[in-house]
This record gives C-alpha cells, sequence and structure tokens, in this order.
C-alpha cells in the first residue's frame, strides 16, 4: 500500500512533466508550419518567426512568443566588424549621430566601423569628436555628401531632411567596393540591444533578397488618410527606411542604379515629389520587385511617428530593439509609450561618453592614433607623486565637440574680431551679477544666472564670439535647453559654443581657451574671460583702431584692453571712459586685482590711461596678465596650466618672446564683476601641495622657453621668483 501522500506527489511530478511538454510543443514545433522549408533552403521556423514578428496586424502574444524565440538566435562572430553607414549634415543632426552612437557603443561586443556621409558641417564637428573621443574598436570613414548631390538633386523632395534624405539610394556606389554588407541607420534611431543581432540576421536572407527592411508602422501607404491623399506606391503598408540591411554586392551585381532610377522617374510623372525621401522610392522599387526585400522583425524599428501603430510591435521592454522618433516632433511625439520611450533616449543622451571608451576583451583591434602614446605617458606617471594630479590632467584627452549649436559664421571683413573666452556650468551658474543691466540690479530681477550671464555679455558685444564650455554630457543638453528657452541667446546666430567634456578634477582652463581660439572665424581675436563684461562700445572701437595701427603684416602688436572690478553686486555699468573714471575716483570700481595682486596689471600704467588720448606702448613685467586682442594665429596657450595659477601670465610671456608689441588702447576697458571663488582658487590658497606643483609646471615651461628662445629667455626668470602669482 503506497503512502498517503505518494499519490498527490506522483501527481505533482505528471502536471510537472505535461507543463514541461507544453512548453516545448511551443517553443520548439508547436506549430506545423514551423518545420516547412521556404524557397532558399531558409527553415520555415526561422522565416515563419520573422513574418509573424514583422507584421503589426498579427497577433502581439503571438509576436511576442515567436520573437523571444528569435532573440536566442547565435550572434555573429565575436569580433567580427561590423560594417555601419549614417547620412548626416549640420549641427543639431551631428548631435543625433552622438546620441545614437552612444547607444550603439553601449551594447555592442563586436568592433564598428561607422562610414558617415556628411556636409563639411558635420565632417568638421565629427572628425573632431571621434578623434577626441578615442573609442577603442571603433573607425570612423568619412564621404563627402556635396560629390553625392548631383546623383540625386534632380529629385524633389518635401520631406524635411531635403536632398540628404535621398543619399542613401546612392550608397552602393558611394562606398567602398570591398564593402559587402552594411547596416545602414537614420539618425534619429535609439538602440535598445546589441547592433550584433540585427548584423545576424544577413544569415538569414535568401539569394535573391538584397535588402532588409521592417514594415512600416502606419497606413501612410495604404492612402486616404485625408482628402487628396496619394502616396507613392508600396507593397501593403510598404517598409519604413530608417533601419536597413543592404547586401551592397548583390546590389551591384543586380544593377542597383538601373532600378531606383526608371521606377523614381517614371512614379515622378504623375507626382510632384516624394514625400518621405528615399523611402518613397524605395518602396516602389519593392512594389515591382518584392523579391528583393527580407522582412525584418518590427522590434529593429519601433516607429514613432504621429499615426504610429507600434503599440501592435511589442509588448514588454524586453522586446525592444532599435527606437525610431520618425516624426519632425521628435521626443514631443504622442504615444502611449512616450515617457519609456523618452527616458531611454535621455538616458544615452547624458550618458557620459568617456565611459564608452573601454576594449573590447578578446578582440584584438588597433588602438586610435595617439592612444597608445598616452597610456605608455599614463604608465609612467607615480601615483605617489605629490603632482599625480596635475601631471595625470595635462595627459587627459577631452572629448570636445565644437560648434554644439547651430551657427552662422560672420561675413568676412578684414578688421573684424572674435571675443573668445571659456566657462563651466559651475562657474557661470554661482553669478548672481548677471543679471546687472544698465542701473539695475540682480535683486531686481528674479535670478536665472546661468542664462542671464550670457544674455549680459551679448547685450556688450554684438559682434561674433568663440566660447568653449566644459561640461558633463548631461550639463551639454541642460546648457543647449538655456540657450533655446532664451530670445537674446536664440537670436544670436554668431556665438559658437564648443563643449569640452568634463574630465579629472582640475579645470583645464588653457585646453578650453585654445578650443574656443582654434574655431574662431575672424583675423583678430580678443582674449576675454567670462566674468567680464566689456565696454559697450569696444568691439567697433578694436575694429577702427586695428585699421587705423595697421595691424597684421606691417605691425605685430597685442592691443591690451585695460581691466577693472567691482565689490558692488548693485551696479550700473559705465557707458564712457568718462563715467568708468567718475566711478573709479568715488571708489564703485577699482583697476583689476588691485587689492590681492596688483603686479598682474600694474605695468598697463593706469595713471598714463587716465590722461592718454592715444594708444601707448608699454614693456613686459613680471606676472603680467592683461586681456589682449590679438591676430587669429597668435601663439596658443600652453596646456600645462590647469586649474588656477599662472595659465594666461605664461601666455603674455610667450607673447613677449615672439616680439608683440604691447599697445594699451586709451578708449577700452572691461570690467569683472563679483562671484564666488572657484574652487580652484581655494585649493590655490590652502594648500601649499597645490602651490608647489604649480611652481614644478612654471619651472618647466621655463625651461622649454629656454630652449625654444636661447639667451632671450633668461629675463623671464624675474617671474619665476612670484610663487603666489594668480592666473
Amino acid at each position: 500500500m503506497l503512502p498517503r501522500g505518494r499519490p498527490r506527489a506522483l501527481g505533482a511530478v505528471a502536471l510537472l512533466l505535461v507543463l514541461l511538454l507544453l512548453v516545448g510543443f511551443f517553443l520548439f514545433g508547436g506549430d506545423p508550419e514551423c518545420e516547412r522549408r521556404e524557397p532558399g533552403g531558409k527553415l520555415g521556423a526561422w522565416v515563419y518567426g520573422l513574418r509573424a514578428a514583422a507584421s503589426i496586424d498579427e497577433d502581439p502574444h503571438r509576436n511576442h512568443n515567436l520573437s523571444a524565440s528569435v532573440l536566442q538566435l547565435p550572434l555573429s562572430p565575436k569580433c567580427e566588424l561590423l560594417q555601419v553607414a549614417i547620412v548626416c549634415a549640420g549641427y543639431n543632426s551631428s548631435r543625433e549621430v552622438v546620441t545614437l552612437v552612444k547607444s550603439v557603443l553601449f551594447y555592442r561586443k563586436n568592433p564598428l566601423h561607422l562610414h558617415l556621409v556628411t556636409d563639411a558641417v558635420a565632417r568638421s564637428i565629427l572628425d573632431t569628436l571621434f578623434r577626441t573621443w578615442m573609442v577603442p574598436a571603433m573607425v570612423v570613414s568619412f564621404y563627402d555628401a556635396e560629390e553625392l548631390k548631383p546623383l540625386i538633386s534632380w529629385i524633389p523632395n518635401k520631406h524635411y531632411s531635403g536632398f540628404y534624405g535621398l543619399m542613401k539610394l546612392v550608397l552602393p556606389s558611394a562606398l567602398p567596393l570591398s564593402l559587402a554588407r552594411v547596416i545602414v541607420l537614420d539618425t534619429d534611431v535609439t538602440f535598445a540591444s546589441d547592433i550584433a543581432e540585427l548584423w545576424a540576421l544577413f544569415a538569414h536572407f535568401s539569394d535573391e533578397q538584397v535588402i532588409g527592411l521592417v514594415e512600416n508602422q502606419s497606413n501612410w501607404y495604404l492612402g486616404n488618410l485625408w482628402k487628396n491623399h496619394r502616396p507613392w506606391p508600396a507593397l501593403g503598408r510598404g517598409f519604413n527606411t530608417g533601419v536597413i540591411l543592404l547586401r551592397l554586392d548583390q546590389l551591384r551585381q543586380a544593377g542597383w542604379e538601373q532600378m531606383w532610377k526608371p521606377t523614381a522617374k517614371r512614379e515622378l510623372l504623375t507626382l510632384s515629389a516624394t514625400s518621405l525621401a528615399d523611402q518613397d522610392i524605395l518602396n516602389a522599387v519593392i512594389k515591382e520587385h518584392p523579391e528583393l526585400v527580407q522582412p525584418l522583425p518590427c522590434v529593429w524599428n519601433v516607429q514613432l511617428s504621429d499615426h504610429t501603430l507600434a503599440e501592435r510591435c511589442y509588448l514588454e521592454a524586453a522586446d525592444l530593439k532599435v527606437i525610431h522618433w520618425n516624426s519632425p516632433k521628435k521626443l514631443r511625439v504622442k504615444n502611449k509609450h512616450a515617457e519609456f520611450f523618452r527616458n531611454l533616449y535621455l538616458t544615452f543622451l547624458g550618458y557620459d561618453g568617456r565611459l564608452l571608451r573601454r576594449e573590447l576583451f578578446g578582440c584584438p583591434s588597433q588602438l586610435p592614433p595617439g592612444a597608445e602614446q598616452l597610456q605608455q605617458a599614463l604608465a609612467q606617471l607615480d601615483e605617489e607623486d605629490p603632482c599625480f594630479e596635475f601631471q595625470q590632467q595635462q595627459l587627459t584627452m577631452y572629448r570636445v565637440h565644437i560648434t554644439f549649436l547651430p551657427h552662422q559664421p560672420p561675413p568676412p571683413r578684414p578688421h573684424d574680431v572674435t571675443l573668445v573666452a571659456q566657462l563651466s556650468m559651475d562657474r557661470f551658474s554661482s553669478h548672481p551679477w548677471a543679471s546687472v543691466r544698465e542701473g539695475l540690479s540682480w535683486a531686481d530681477h528674479p535670478p536665472s544666472p546661468r542664462l542671464q550671464m550670457l544674455e549680459a555679455l551679448c547685450r556688450h558685444w554684438p559682434g561674433p564670439m568663440s566660447l568653449a564650455l566644459y561640461l558633463t554630457d548631461a550639463e551639454a543638453q541642460q546648457f543647449l535647453h538655456f540657450v533655446e528657452t532664451s530670445a537674446v541667446l536664440s537670436a544670436r546666430q554668431d556665438v559658437a559654443y564648443h563643449v569640452v567634456y568634463r574630465e579629472g578634477s582640475l579645470y583645464p582652463i588653457n585646453q578650453l581657451r585654445n578650443v574656443a581660439l582654434a574655431q574662431a572665424l575672424t583675423p583678430y581675436v580678443f582674449l576675454s574671460d567670462i566674468d567680464f563684461l566689456p565696454a559697450y562700445s569696444l568691439y567697433d572701437y578694436l575694429r577702427a583702431s586695428i585699421e587705423q595701427l595697421e595691424l597684421g603684416s606691417r605691425r605685430k602688436a597685442a592691443l591690451v584692453v585695460p581691466a577693472f572690478e567691482t565689490l558692488h553686486y548693485r551696479f550700473s555699468f559705465p557707458t564712457s571712459k568718462a563715467e568708468l573714471l567718475a566711478l573709479l575716483d568715488e571708489g564703485s570700481l577699482y583697476t583689476f586685482r588691485y587689492h590681492e595682486w596688483p603686479r598682474g596689471h600694474m605695468p598697463t600704467d593706469y595713471a598714463r590711461w587716465r590722461q592718454a588720448r592715444a594708444p601707448y606702448r608699454v614693456q613686459w613685467a613680471a606676472d603680467y596678465e592683461p586681456y589682449v586682442v590679438v591676430p587669429h594665429d597668435c601663439p596658443r596657450y600652453d596646456p600645462r596650466f590647469v586649474g588656477f595659477g599662472w595659465n594666461k601670465v605664461a601666455h603674455i610671456i610667450e607673447l613677449d618672446a615672439q616680439e608683440y608689441e604691447l599697445l594699451v588702447l586709451p578708449e577700452a576697458f572691461t570690467i569683472h564683476l563679483p562671484h564666488a571663488p572657484s574652487l580652484d582658487i581655494s585649493r590655490f590658497r590652502s594648500s601649499p601641495t597645490y602651490r608647489d606643483c604649480l611652481q614644478a609646471l612654471k619651472e618647466g615651461f621655463h625651461q622649454d622657453l629656454s630652449r625654444h628662445y636661447g639667451a632671450s629667455a633668461l629675463k623671464y626668470l624675474t617671474a619665476l621668483q612670484q610663487p603666489r602669482s594668480p592666473a
């Protein structure tokens, strides 16, 4: 006789076996169609799985179960080089590419080769960015969009992307003939999975299939969305071209150009233009040649357009592979799960890009140019050295995103001047003076200091500016929002903002200055600091002075702009030299650093300046650090000086060593306004070790001067005798 519990136990075991059989049935062959083979020799289970996941009209629960099995397919070989092509033009599109690439790098396990078809603007931005990003196992190649323009410019296009939206049509001829396969991506997609999973889908193309696409997730190509709505011909709902798999070798053999061109010309006889750029033409070709297309699972292009049906594609977040913001509204598009999608996108938008400089273990790959030398130099540093922090910062390669916002270069003018300065979020967010205007104090206006500081500068300087900003990835997005919501800043297209991404604990002030200086586009530059406001008339006065003094090829000079400061937050800015002198006499203004470091500006000779009516020459002296106007090709700042101390002093020494005259302008002035001391200043004042490390930098600087200029550099030894000289 069996024990009382035995029947219950046997029943439980039997129930468990039944459940396991059912799970196996559904996962590994529950549908009889799974055993069918399709033309081309591929297993019907895979093809059926593709079709179930590709169509948004079928049961999403069924799609979910089948797409889950798709995820378990083997990926491409671990170290296989994956090829990715992107068309990118302009400032905004360049920012989108960065976010896209971040999402790809976050999940990737394979080496990448990016093929970027760009205009001149995007080429300049992205070349600088990827060169300074130094991501291992990633190669970037550029292709000139202007050279491809004649191939597609004959096609009328209503899409907001312009003729760049048609350039994917000519990728088979534009990309190297040695390239057999490529993933083509729109700039407005975000990855939520390893791109190798997408690459692996190439293995399931039949011999005839040359293009992999996801079905269009709206009713656009079905027509009748409104009166007289007439879309281009398409197969059913058509396909979306935000994510494309291209078999380039097969497309070339099939005569791709002889396919799409005649189709486009024929359709344009009855249709005035394309509405969705390359997508319209590709769908018209597929309508004629359906054998060319391999439908991809819909999760590889979840489309968030205004009338999207994408909700039928997925059941949970784990299903998602690629999110496509294919609406002009972008993040403002309305969708049932819009908040989730936005949060995923914003995660990569603010993600620290330096964390993606990770090597692919087990994959031999060539390091980015200069990376090996940097690694060797860093390895030689002694972490126990008291100045290790300074030494490490000097070897840091900062990611640089030039012209972060749309910028309109100034028209060429022979005596034009760009104001050059640098700032960081913490430095320009703590200025209560930022709202100072004519006769008004910050207390009279609710402070929005981040905006108001730059707004005040824009009011004082109507000419071009080149500003380097030291920001984290997240702060860069905050700054973008600040500018876009400021009527003053958004109206100034002649202000170029260049983001240098934060890395390390010391402020790389001279590196920032060099970035801003290199991007100035005028013959002359005014080397200023962000906590100074120039005289309202200074821009016009400088241009007139440069012309009058015949600077340039005839005369090598640095024009000194006398610097003053106020200690009052409530302050009326002077509109003339006479008003400034009155404020100076009444004690509302002082010569700059008069109370802390008079040596820094004493050679300007303020007593002489009071009476001067014409420019006068002054001699260099130890610790002199005036604000100057110089030719754009002047010596760059010495990047070894990070944090606080001697960064401008070293630059003025370099100018003097190269025999620049120092000419003080009699009607020029700029005023420093009060703010809390920076962290670097506080460390300089409180830490003897900090000052010792600065002294070591100064000694190294003089040794380099001596090697370069010989005996003429001996006079600068006196400048080294003051270990506490400021910036």
